[in-house]
C-alpha cells in the first residue's frame, strides 16, 4: 500500500457517506463558531469598561461552561450515529482483508479531517460573526457601539483545544468499538434493535412516577424559596420520566393500540403502528433528546425575553423613587433624620436638583409566621422559610405620603392588607398586642415583597408611638431578624441621569463618612447594571436557544434519514403485496408525523406543568407580571412550532425521497 492509500481512503469515504457527513461537519462548524464566541464575549475588554460591565462577563463565563459541556455531549452523540450508520460498511471492509489495525489508521484519518475542517472552519466562521453578536449584545444593552475590529487569540487557543480532545475522545470510541465487535456483527449492525421489543412494565411505571412527581412539585410549589431550591429536583424528574415514556412508556401505548383490532387492522394504523414499534427502542432515546431538547428552548426563551420586557417593571418595584436614603433605627449613632434631610437637599441643591417629590416614612420589615389566624408570632429557627409571612408595619401618616390617601385610626386600631384572609377577621396580634381591624386595604402600599415568600402582611398603626412599641416587643425575640428604617426618597423628573447619579454618589460618600447603619439606593443608577444583567441573559438564552434547536434540527435529520433506509425495503415489499402508491404515502405521512409531533406536544405539556413554578421564581427577581410571561410563552411556542413545522416538511421531504 502507498503512503497516499489510507489517507486517500479516508477521504474517499467522508465524500461517499456525505449524505450522513456533511451535516455533521456543518454542525460541528457552527458550534465551533459558537463557543469561540461567546468566549469571546466573556473576555472581551470593551465589555468590561461598560456600565455594569462586571455582570455581563460573569454571565458568559457561565454560558462558556453550558456551551462547551453541550458541544461534547452532543458531538459524541452525532458521532456515535455516525459509526452506527457504517458498521455494514466497516464490516465488509475486515471481511474483505484489512486487519483492524488498517481500519483504526482510516478512522484516524477521517477524525484527523473531521477536526480540521470544523475547527479552522468554524473558528473563522466565528471570527467573522464575532463583530455581528457584539453590536447585537450593545444594541439589546442600549450601549454606544464601538468601532473596529479584533481576534481574540486566548479563544481561538481554548477553542481549539476543546475540540480536538472532544474528537479524540471520539476517535477512542470509535476505536474501541471497532476493536471489540466482530465483522459479523457489524455486518448485521443496521438490522440491531429491529425485533419488536418487550413491554418494559417497571420502566414505565417509573417513568410516570417521576414525571407525575417532577408536575406535582412544579404545579404545587407557591414559595419562590421553595421553587428556587427544587426546581433543578422537578428537572431532573421530568428529565428521567420523558426518557422512560419515551422508551418503555410509548411502546407500551403501542402494543395498547395493536390490541385494539379495529383500530390495528387498518392499513394506514398497520404500518403506522408496527412500523414505530419495532424500531421505537432505538429511536426512544433520539425523540426523548429532541422533546427536552426543545423544552429547554421553550423556556430558556421565554422566559428571558419576560425577564427583559418587564425590566421596567423590576426597576420600579424594587427602586420605587430616584433616591432614596434609609436609617436604620439600630445602631443609628449618626446625625438624626433632621440633619440627614437638610444635608441631601444641600447636596442636590449643589447639583442643580430640585426634588419634584419628597417622602419620609418609618417601615418595620420582618418575617412572621402565623400561629392561631391572625396571632402572629416572632419566628424560630426551626420555621420553614416558605411558610413565613413577609410583614410590614407603618404609622398613618407614612401610608398617607405613600398613597396619598388620609387614613385616620384610633387608639388599638389598625388597617390591614394580607394574602392570609380575605377580609373575616375582626382584630391581629402582634407579639402580643392586639389591634382591631379598621379598615381592609385594597391592595400593598409599598408594592414591595420578600424573594421568600409570596404571603404578605402590611399593617399601618396609628402614630410613631405605636410602631416604636411593636418594635421594642418584636426585639424581645432574638431569633427574629427585623428593623425599622426611616426613608427619605427624591424624586427628580425631568433631571439628566448624570446629575442623579452624581448626587447619589455624593450621599453615598456622605453616609461613609459618617457613624450610623445606612443604605442608598438609586434607580439611574441601577438602571445600567438591570438592563446589562437582564440583556445578557436575553442574550445568552437566544445564543444557547439557537444552539439547542441546531442539536434538534441534526437529530430530527439523522432520525428522518434513518428510518428512510430501514423503511425502503419494507414499503417495496408491502408495494409487492398489493398496497397501493396512495395507501404506501398515506401509511408514511401517518407515521411521520405521529413520530416527529410527538416530542414537540411533550415539550408543550412540560413547559405548561413548569409555568408556575417558572412565575414563582421571576418573582423572586421582582418580576411578578404573569400575564405578560404567558404573552412570552404563548409567542415562544407559536414561533418555534412554526420553525419545527419547516423542519419537518424539509427532513420529511428526504425520507420521501429515500423510501421511494
Amino acid at each position: 500500500m502507498g503512503k497516499l492509500f489510507f489517507p486517500k481512503m479516508a477521504a474517499g469515504n467522508l465524500v461517499r457517506n456525505r449524505r450522513f457527513v456533511f451535516p455533521y461537519l456543518l454542525t460541528g462548524i457552527i458550534t465551533v463558531a459558537m463557543f469561540y464566541n461567546i468566549t469571546f464575549l466573556a473576555w472581551h475588554q470593551e465589555i468590561r469598561n461598560m456600565p455594569g460591565g462586571d455582570t455581563i462577563p460573569a454571565i458568559m463565563y457561565l454560558g462558556t461552561i453550558v456551551v462547551g459541556i453541550f458541544s461534547i455531549i452532543f458531538l459524541l452523540y452525532t458521532n456515535s450515529f455516525l459509526i452506527k450508520r457504517r458498521h455494514k460498511e466497516i464490516g465488509l471492509y475486515n471481511i474483505l482483508g484489512m486487519s483492524k489495525r488498517h481500519i483504526a489508521v482510516v478512522l484516524l484519518w477521517e477524525t484527523l479531517y473531521t477536526c480540521l475542517v470544523t475547527i479552522v472552519g468554524g473558528i473563522l466562521l466565528g471570527i467573522l460573526l464575532s463583530k455581528l453578536l457584539l453590536l447585537l449584545l450593545y444594541k439589546i444593552l442600549f450601549f454606544t457601539v464601538q468601532f473596529g475590529f479584533s481576534v481574540n487569540f486566548t479563544s481561538v487557543a481554548v477553542t481549539a483545544a476543546l475540540f480536538a480532545g472532544i474528537y479524540l475522545v471520539a476517535l477512542m470510541r470509535n476505536l474501541l468499538h471497532v476493536s471489540l465487535s466482530k465483522p459479523v456483527e457489524l455486518l448485521r449492525g443496521g438490522n440491531v434493535g429491529e425485533k419488536e421489543p418487550k413491554t418494559k412494565v417497571l420502566l414505565t411505571i417509573v417513568g410516570l412516577i417521576t414525571l407525575g412527581a417532577g408536575y406535582y412539585i412544579a404545579i404545587t410549589t407557591e414559595s419562590p424559596l421553595d421553587a428556587l431550591m427544587l426546581f433543578f429536583l422537578a428537572v431532573i424528574l421530568v428529565i428521567v420520566g420523558t426518557y422512560c415514556l419515551f422508551t418503555a412508556g410509548s411502546i407500551a401505548f403501542l402494543k395498547a393500540m395493536k390490541k385494539r383490532k379495529n383500530y390495528y387492522y387498518q392499513a394506514k394504523h398497520f404500518i403506522g403502528v408496527s412500523g414505530m414499534l419495532y424500531r421505537m427502542k432505538q429511536n426512544a432515546v433520539g425523540l426523548s433528546n429532541i422533546c427536552i431538547l426543545s423544552t429547554m428552548v421553550l423556556v430558556m426563551l421565554s422566559t428571558c425575553v419576560c425577564m427583559y420586557l418587564g425590566v421596567g417593571d423590576v426597576l420600579n418595584a424594587m427602586y420605587p423613587h430616584d433616591i432614596t436614603l434609609s436609617q436604620s433605627w439600630v445602631e443609628s449613632e449618626g446625625p438624626s433624620k433632621e440633619e440627614c434631610r437638610e444635608t441631601v437637599l444641600t447636596l442636590a441643591q449643589q447639583h442643580g436638583l430640585r426634588p419634584t417629590k419628597t417622602q419620609e416614612v418609618d417601615i418595620l420589615r420582618m418575617m412572621n409566621t402565623t400561629a392561631e389566624g391572625s396571632n402572629l408570632s416572632t419566628t424560630t429557627r426551626d420555621d420553614h422559610l416558605g411558610d413565613l409571612v413577609y410583614t410590614e408595619v407603618m404609622t398613618a401618616d407614612s401610608y398617607t405620603q405613600i398613597t396619598g390617601t388620609p387614613l385616620s385610626l384610633g387608639e388599638n386600631e389598625a388597617a390591614i392588607y394580607t394574602t392570609e384572609n380575605d377580609g373575616t377577621w375582626h382584630e391581629v396580634t402582634l407579639f402580643g398586642k392586639s389591634f382591631s381591624i379598621a379598615a381592609w386595604l385594597p391592595e400593598s402600599p409599598t408594592g414591595k415583597h420578600s424573594a421568600y415568600s409570596d404571603r404578605e402582611m402590611i399593617l399601618v398603626v396609628p402614630d410613631a408611638s405605636t410602631l416604636e412599641e411593636v418594635f421594642q416587643l418584636q426585639l424581645q425575640d432574638e431569633s427574629l431578624s427585623s428593623n425599622v428604617y426611616w426613608e427619605f426618597s427624591l424624586d427628580f423628573d425631568g433631571a439628566e441621569k448624570e446629575s442623579v447619579e452624581a448626587l447619589y454618589k455624593d450621599i453615598r460618600q456622605m453616609t461613609f463618612e459618617t457613624e450610623g447603619n445606612y443604605m442608598v439606593s438609586c434607580r439611574p443608577a441601577q438602571e445600567s447594571e438591570f438592563y446589562s444583567m437582564y440583556g445578557g441573559l436575553l442574550f445568552l438564552g437566544s445564543f444557547l436557544g439557537a444552539l439547542f434547536l441546531m442539536a434538534t434540527v441534526l437529530i430530527i435529520y439523522y432520525k428522518q434519514i434513518s428510518e428512510g433506509y430501514e423503511d425502503k425495503a419494507r414499503f417495496a415489499i408491502m408495494e409487492k403485496v398489493g398496497m397501493s402508491q396512495q395507501q404506501i404515502r398515506s401509511a408514511i405521512r401517518s407515521q411521520v408525523r405521529a413520530v416527529f409531533f410527538l416530542p414537540l406536544l411533550g415539550a408543550m405539556i412540560h413547559l405548561l406543568a413548569a409555568f408556575k413554578m417558572i412565575t414563582k421564581l421571576m418573582s423572586a427577581l421582582n418580576l411578578t407580571n404573569v400575564s405578560l410571561f404567558a404573552l412570552c410563552c404563548l409567542g415562544t411556542v407559536v414561533v418555534f412550532g412554526m420553525g419545527y413545522f419547516i423542519i419537518y416538511h424539509l427532513t420529511a421531504r428526504t425520507y420521501y425521497k429515500i423510501v421511494r
